[in-house]
């Protein structure tokens, strides 16, 4: 936004500052009465628009453009809302038109990557992603996203790679540590996906969490036969299962231990399916617990 003293866009900004989106946005258009091309006042009342649905807002952000075409921001705002309102085709036009302008801001770019792999073209995102965490490694919104990009691609171990970077970074985000273990499980990197489990266990405070985290050891034990080990950690599983999750799982174990019961228990591949379940179960709970 502006930063000359302009007694009209000040009040303006004040109110949306204070996130009175309503009042900044009346302001704004009553100043554009008398100035209809002042890019401060179109700003903030296609910003302010957004944050109400008011339908002129992108109009007004386009017109930010207008008037100010090498102005990245301007690019990056019109984009963000053409986002919103489900145009990702104009949405990425805006992104792209930002990186010519400011190449190395990562927002632009991690921006420009999620549009693109919304409308489904996993391989042409990926750059974006990647030219993101170039410029700023470490960056906690383009490795996330190219973690899954890498998975989505069959790239393993790149994804694996990365997603050990970000559980560095972040050493407390249990996601990224189960994003640890299920790739290195699939690579059938049973130590590396071990750790992971064990750092997951420990950033994980939720109590309700830890028959999933248990599940994730036993999965272990069972690839690697460890059968007197895997049946430690069923048992211990049983006990705070409230749902009776681990049945099934203590089942098979005890046949592998003592021999097939009377009973028949379920076949490998359904335990091993079950286990995996509760991997992806556990990670969905996170996501959906900070609203992704």
């Amino acid at each position: 936004m502006a930063t000359a003293s302009d007694p009209v866009v000040d009040e303006a900004r004040e109110s949306y500052d204070a996130g009175d989106f309503e009042a900044a946005r009346d302001k704004a258009v009553a100043g554009l009465a008398e100035r209809p091309d002042d890019a401060a006042l179109l700003r903030i009342a296609g910003l302010s628009g957004i944050e109400l649905d008011d339908p002129e807002a992108i109009g007004y952000l386009q017109k930010v453009t207008e008037i100010t075409p090498d102005d990245p921001d301007a690019w990056r705002e019109l984009g963000g809302s053409l986002t919103m309102s489900g145009r990702l085709d104009e949405a990425g036009a805006a992104f792209r038109k930002a990186t010519e302008l400011r190449p190395s801001d990562t927002r632009v770019l991690v921006d420009l990557g999620h549009v693109v792999l919304g409308s489904g073209q996993v391989e042409e995102a990926l750059p974006y992603f990647e030219q993101a965490r170039e410029h700023e490694p470490g960056n906690t919104e383009a490795l996330p996203a190219l973690v899954e990009v890498y998975r989505r691609a069959g790239r393993l171990e790149d994804g694996l790679a990365v997603a050990k970077e970000l559980s560095d970074v972040r050493p407390d985000d249990v996601v990224a540590a189960l994003d640890v273990a299920d790739l290195a499980l699939e690579l059938d990197r049973l130590d590396e996906a071990e750790a992971a489990c064990r750092r997951a266990r420990g950033a994980d405070d939720d109590p309700e969490h830890e028959v999933f985290l248990l599940h994730a050891l036993i999965e272990l034990e069972i690839r690697r036969e460890r059968w007197r080990r895997a049946l430690d950690l069923a048992v211990e599983a049983t006990r705070v299962d409230r749902l009776g999750r681990t049945t099934d799982v203590l089942a098979f174990v005890v046949a592998q231990v003592f021999g097939e019961p009377d009973r028949p228990a379920p076949p490998r591949e359904e335990v091993e399916r079950a286990l995996a379940d509760s991997r992806a179960e556990h990670r969905r709970l996170h996501l959906e617990a900070v609203g992704i």
